[in-house]
Parts: C-alpha cells; structure tokens; sequence
C-alpha cells in the first residue's frame, strides 16, 4: 500500500502523541502543597521541577484564577493547579508530596498527628495511604540562635519524630545521592543548618528507609540494642536482604 508524504507524516504524529500520553500516564504523580500565605521560596523551587513527574501544584481555592496562580505556572509550565476543595478526589496511593516550605506550627502538628489544617489532613493522608512525604530543608523555619536551650531541643525533637514515620528532610528530589543517609540535617542559627543524629530520640538510634537503602545488598548491619527500626526500613531492608544484628 503506497503512502503519500501527508499521510506518512499523520502516521508519525499519532504515534509520538500516543507514546507521549502513555510515558504521561506512567509518571509518578507530584503533588505540591502550598501554605495559606505565597513564600518566595515556593518561586525557586517550582523552577527546579521538570516533566519527570505528573506535577499538581495543590494551592487554597481562592489563588485559582489569581496572579498567584499565574506565577507558578509561569516557573512550572508543567504544573496543573488543584483547589483543596477539589483536592479530596486525589488519591495519595504511590504519590510523592513535597512540602516546598512548612511553618513550625506544621511541624509540630504533623509530628504529633494534629490535624485542624489543610496541610496536616493531607500528611496524615499521605501516611494512611503509605506515600512518600519530603519537607524541603531550605523551605524550614529556621532558629535565631536567641531561644533557650529547652525550647530549641523540644523542637528539633518533633523534627525526630518525623523522621520515625520516614519522612525525609532535605532534597525535594528523591532521585538525588544521599551522602550520608544516617544523618539530616535540621535548620540551626541565621539559616544554617544544625547537623543531627537522624537518631537521637530518647537517646535511641533510628534506622529509615534512607538508612536502608544505603546498606550493599545481603549485609549485616551491627546496629546498638534499642534501636528503632521504622516499617518502611523493614521492608527495603527485607528486600535487599539486608540483616541487622543487635550488639
């Protein structure tokens, strides 16, 4: 059968279409949420998104429509916007979230499963539906080096506590080498960072899944007794064979 140059082209066309919207459907959903007030910050981390992911920018109803909508599909082309209200139709099932900037009060609250706003509902949808959850580092309130010492402990303690139901604080992107997974780091004075022991709650070691995966496969990890082992570093641990033994 003869095809001419027209119809040749059409047939090309169809094809890229379709593996486009099939390489679309396959991505990993991104889901962005938004805090009730715009931070600057918000503006450089949508300009680090690419369109690895299917990316929903979720954003209180009344920025849709608004200059604010404008600026952020303006440094994420490859943003859709959600109201919170048409939010509940989202499934948190093999999403990734990222909190690109998260108030104290959102980290307590998160740490202690309170969840009076908009932002703790969706963390605790996302750990009943067993999805990843990322806080940016950069986007963290940071201490002013003026507080008492039994205030700054308290708070980094909520920090810890995140840390224990595998949320992870640092870089949004998953993708990006860890150094060295067994320590975060939390925000310290005039936004530096104060570099912690992922571990240090009770005085007790904690293993996360980003322990997990930096173990070689079929390993034996000496861990101290006590030590915290979260069901998510179970499960990668389990599936690279990785043993841990108590010293």
């Amino acid at each position: 059968m003869d095809i001419n140059g027209n119809e040749f082209k059409e047939m090309v066309m169809r094809i890229v279409r379709q593996v486009l919207q099939e390489q679309q459907h396959s991505a990993r959903r991104l889901y962005i949420i938004f805090e009730d007030s715009f931070d600057v910050r918000y503006d450089t981390f949508l300009r680090s998104l690419t369109g690895d992911y299917e990316i929903c920018a979720v954003v209180p109803d009344h920025w849709l429509g608004s200059p604010l909508a404008q600026r952020i599909t303006a440094s994420c082309t490859c943003c859709k916007l959600i109201g919170r209200t048409a939010s509940v139709n989202l499934s948190a099932a093999d999403s990734l979230t990222v909190y690109p900037v998260a108030s104290r009060s959102g980290i307590v609250k998160a740490a202690l499963g309170i969840c009076d706003t908009f932002e703790t509902r969706w963390f605790q949808r996302c750990l009943s539906a067993g999805a990843e959850v990322r806080i940016v580092l950069s986007g963290l309130e940071p201490f002013t080096g003026n507080e008492p010492e039994p205030y700054r402990e308290r708070i980094l303690s909520y920090y810890r506590i995140l840390l224990t139901y595998d949320v992870w604080i640092g870089s949004w992107d998953p993708r990006e080498e860890v150094p060295d997974a067994r320590f975060q780091a939390l925000p310290g004075e005039n936004h530096d960072t104060l570099r912690v022991p992922a571990a240090c709650v009770s005085g007790r070691q904690i293993i996360t899944a980003a322990d997990a995966a930096g173990y070689a496969a079929g390993s034996k990890v000496s861990i101290p007794e006590g030590t915290i082992i979260t069901a998510l570093a179970q499960e990668r641990a389990a599936e690279k064979d990785i043993q841990f033994v108590t010293r």
